[in-house]
């Protein structure tokens, strides 16, 4: 049986030689520095993982130049996005440390990757523009976005009462972590349902195409389950690390940013298609 999902390309020697050389440098800087990775951080790389599906989305679109196309394709994306976020997260660490302000790491990493998506999404807008996309589909995006807020809050609000003591723990973290999940559950629920995409990874189209053999289908369509089983892993793992957040902070937290970037990552892949009805 596929586990891992389509589309996946092998860059060429040179660019992979790029990605291994610059990742193995980051690592080895982060290493030697060891910063500590607070909650804050944690919300901080949300704009990082938000480029590397977006550049992907561009790539997916052909908008992207010939040159830099092996690093825009997946999983290469990814590994290139870690090596520019890394090399912003080492210059920061050095300033803080120089400075003795631990708070600067989060401002360089959050004003960073959030001026990195601005600029993404006004390009993706105006590639969208070009090519005539309609007026209405830009509106979708929007509906994803609000649509796993709207999901998030009454789940995660449950989930407070039920783990209150684990909850505490993960402090904003929690919350960010179930709703990246929830953001790429909504997003591929309203790609599938409502504006016809396909999925590309074969557990998600598992999970869907059995909620299409329910009676529920013709009601609720089949991404519903798909949402449910994100929400459901997200919180476990949130409260599954609560103690190891709380216990070993820095990678207590680095653990809850990769598990959100499983979720960042594609949900913003998915909304930038639907920017760019692609």
């Amino acid at each position: 049986m596929q586990v891992l999902p389509s589309g996946l390309v092998v860059p060429p020697l040179p660019y992979a030689a790029v990605l291994v050389v610059g990742s193995l440098a980051v690592v080895g800087w982060l290493s030697v520095l060891s910063p500590p990775v607070s909650r804050r951080q944690v919300l901080a790389f949300a704009p990082w993982m938000v480029t590397g599906g977006a550049v992907h989305a561009l790539y997916q679109h052909g908008s992207v130049p010939a040159v830099v196309e092996p690093f825009a394709a997946a999983p290469a994306v990814y590994v290139a996005t870690f090596v520019l976020a890394g090399a912003v997260w080492i210059v920061a660490a050095l300033r803080a440390q120089a400075r003795d302000d631990p708070g600067l790491v989060t401002r360089y990493l959050a004003l960073s990757g959030a001026v990195l998506v601005a600029a993404l999404t006004v390009f993706a807008y105006v590639e969208a523009v070009r090519a005539g996309v309609p007026t209405h589909q830009y509106v979708w995006p929007v509906v994803g976005f609000l649509g796993a807020a709207v999901v998030t809050a009454p789940w995660y609000y449950a989930l407070t009462f039920r783990f209150t003591a684990a909850v505490s723990r993960v402090g904003l973290a929690g919350p960010f972590v179930v709703y990246a999940h929830a953001l790429d559950g909504v997003s591929t629920a309203l790609g599938i349902d409502i504006i016809g995409t396909g999925e590309r990874t074969p557990l998600p189209a598992h999970i869907m195409n059995f909620a299409g053999d329910l009676p529920t289908e013709p009601y609720l369509g089949r991404g519903w389950l798909f949402v449910v089983v994100k929400l459901v892993v997200a919180s476990a793992v949130v409260i599954v690390l609560a103690d190891y957040v709380e216990d070993e902070p820095t990678e207590g937290n680095l653990a809850l940013a990769f598990v959100a970037a499983v979720g960042v990552g594609p949900a913003a892949n998915n909304l930038y298609l639907f920017l760019l009805a692609a």
